[in-house]
């Protein structure tokens, strides 16, 4: 009976409290005023009512920070059988872009049509030992951007390379924001999958150095031009206090139960001068082609008659911007017809030097007989090694033509080729009609009218597909959400074909590709500054299943320490995680 008066009574308490306005509290709070330049911040956002909360996100900029999260959690307090309150926190990791004081909020918040706000903030950001400064090389983990050139021409490459230098073991290892090109034509050498490192000392010390991004800038234009900061996250192993226990030490380097911090590692701004190409001894020919080239110029044939073709290949290959490399002036002789080129072109990457060829082809059509001269063709550029112009000039080209308009019977702009293929294609009209049968009427033939009918249907089906089409060229997020099967059935492939033969990094690195790039492209997100919390966080705001969310959280951490695990480690059931993933993704598909 007293039981039954107490449920009564909380039931009473809670149609009660539905009946009159909310009581809000909204606060923001850090777990620190203070920090290094690697090392998170984590702002709490926290909303209490006596009613129970929808899915609310407050309002901030926090424009000097890299923002990570949030991670969410809810819950419900009761005091004395009549007091409940609900209680909503939001955790953000928040790391700043850099050094000095920065105040957070005030935050706001909108819930019924009432406005709430926080008090502000204010944090101190001291730079980090992971600087790119002086005394570097004390810093157990790194991301240090080194260009080849410090100085270089517009249009010259400089090739800048962002390595990630550690002693200690990291995880979960991750890009959290991409650097930007302004002021450079950029195109990507390397970009990094999996850590793949190598041995390096630096200032007496040996690091392991697994190599990020590896980028090719051309500048555009002379001045000093800054090139942009890479950051990525990660977790180390955190260091143990002196009073550490002997489980403390039992566990210290196990990566499931080893305490772990996570930190933003971030790559000092570099600055390039670039010079302006010189105006003195610029020849006439050059279109701003900056590097090393060879030139190559031949006529085929070269004996014709009035009025056939002769194509002309001119060939650049070298290293440099492929882009800047115009088609040639061509100088044809008197009673020559010359068309545009047509343009092929091969870009390639030798050694880390961004290069190719272009092929450039030209049609010459002799009108008149006789011997025709082409001059020797000019190719300019400028060699930023030797810092000076060359001009490259091929052999002069003699075509021999012989006959003439009327002996070749040329007219209209047709050459003789021409009206023979036409006189081959004239059907004539047959003189023994009365021997043609009269066949049936069309009206009266059955596929007649199954054609005419099958023609609104084909005029629908015509418009769907060119709305589809209209659709994957403007709409980004259409496009990457119908490429998203196919795209990871490519990936899932190829970690069938890793299944075997290729290593542990490799598979699990194809695996985790696979479910990023498709959680990516499913909600047109983007795929490198995606983490294990972050995809559980939006895969939460969609409502998908709890189960579904464990079992991606399960197979990206198999997959983090798979790849990151030491060689030669324990082998692991590759078919059960390769199974894990198909299911996990036919799951997503159901939910985003």
């Amino acid at each position: 009976m007293k039981a039954r008066l107490t449920i009564s009574l909380v039931l009473w308490v809670l149609a009660a409290s539905s009946a009159v306005a909310a009581t809000i509290q909204f606060e923001a709070s850090v777990d620190r005023t203070r920090a290094n330049q690697s090392e998170p911040i984590r702002l709490t956002l926290r909303i209490t009512s006596d009613k129970q909360l929808s899915q609310v996100t407050p309002a901030f900029d926090l424009k000097d920070f890299h923002v990570e999260g949030p991670v969410t959690s809810t819950r419900m307090e009761m005091s004395n059988f009549s007091n409940i309150s609900y209680t909503r926190e939001l955790t953000y990791a928040l790391y700043a872009k850099q050094a000095g004081t920065f105040t957070l909020g005030p935050f706001q918040l909108e819930m019924d049509g009432e406005r709430y706000q926080t008090k502000p903030i204010t944090v101190e950001i001291v730079r980090g030992t992971s600087s790119a400064q002086a005394g570097q090389e004390e810093s157990p983990i790194f991301v240090l951007a080194r260009a080849d050139h410090q100085r270089a021409y517009v249009g010259q490459q400089v090739t800048v390379s962002y390595d990630l230098f550690y002693r200690i073991q990291p995880r979960n290892v991750s890009f959290n924001k991409l650097p930007t090109f302004v002021g450079f034509w950029t195109e990507d050498i390397f970009i990094a999958q999996q850590l793949d490192s190598h041995q390096e000392v630096r200032g007496g010390v040996s690091f392991n150095v697994a190599p990020l991004r590896r980028v090719a800038l051309f500048p555009t234009s002379a001045g000093t031009h800054a090139v942009g900061t890479l950051a990525v996250s990660c977790d180390i192993p955190q260091q143990r206090s002196r009073r550490g226990g002997v489980l403390d030490d039992f566990f210290a380097g196990d990566p499931f139960f080893g305490r772990s911090r996570s930190v933003l590692l971030q790559s000092e701004e570099l600055q390039i001068e670039v010079l302006p190409l010189p105006e003195q001894g610029r020849p006439a020919e050059f279109t701003g082609a900056v590097g090393r080239f060879q030139l190559s110029v031949e006529a085929q044939p070269t004996q014709v008659a009035v009025g056939d073709p002769v194509t002309l290949r001119v060939l650049v290959k070298g290293e440099g911007n492929m882009a800047a490399v115009q088609p040639l002036q061509v100088d044809a002789a008197a009673g020559v017809k010359l068309y545009d080129p047509k343009v092929e072109e091969e870009e390639r990457i030798t050694n880390g030097v961004y290069g190719g060829r272009r092929l450039f082809e030209y049609i010459l059509i002799p009108e008149q007989g006789g011997t025709l001269n082409i001059p020797p063709l000019r190719f300019a550029y400028f060699d930023p090694h030797q810092a000076r112009y060359e001009v490259l000039e091929s052999a002069p080209i003699a075509i021999h033509s012989e006959g003439s308009v009327e002996e070749e019977g040329v007219s209209y702009g047709l050459s003789r080729r021409d009206i023979e293929a036409v006189g081959e294609d004239i059907r004539y009209i047959k003189p023994d009609a009365e021997v043609l049968g009269a066949g049936s009427m069309l009206y009266s033939s059955y596929w007649f009218w199954t054609l005419q009918g099958a023609l609104p249907l084909a005029f629908f089906a015509l418009l769907v597909w060119q709305r589809h089409q209209r659709r994957l060229q403007g709409d980004v997020a259409y496009a990457r959400q119908r490429r998203a099967k196919g795209e990871v059935g490519l990936r899932l492939a190829r970690a069938d074909a890793l299944l075997e033969d290729g290593t542990e990094a490799e598979f699990y690195g194809e695996v985790r590709a696979a479910l990023l790039e498709f959680i990516a492209d499913r909600l047109n997100l983007a795929a490198a500054g995606l983490t294990i919390e972050v995809c559980a966080e939006v895969l939460t705001a969609r409502q998908v299943e709890d189960q579904t969310i464990a079992a991606l959280r399960d197979l990206l951490t198999r997959c983090d320490f798979a790849r990151f695990a030491p060689a030669g480690g324990p082998p692991t059931d590759r078919t059960a995680a390769r199974r894990l993933a198909e299911e996990v993704i036919a799951s997503l598909e159901k939910w985003i």
